[in-house]
């Protein structure tokens, strides 16, 4: 499988679209919008999230560290 055919595979699962407001889930706290994806061995289907308390700042993130969140805090 080439490294194009394996990023195309990951859009097909993952579980958050671009806009998708989350926040992680465990350690320290972080509360943003899906702006890109991201790609590894180690973490096949990754986040770019940006954060909604400091714009401009973004953190990347695997997809098990994420969940949606439906209303503002």
């Amino acid at each position: 499988m080439t490294a194009q055919s394996a990023a195309s595979s990951a859009d097909n699962h993952r579980k958050f679209h671009l806009g998708t407001r989350v926040r992680k889930i465990k350690g320290s706290s972080w509360h943003g919008l899906i702006v890109g994806f991201y790609s590894t061995t180690q973490t096949p289907i990754g986040y770019c999230v940006e954060s909604e308390r400091e714009p401009g700042s973004v953190q990347i993130y695997p997809e098990t560290a994420l969940e949606e969140i439906y209303e503002y805090e």
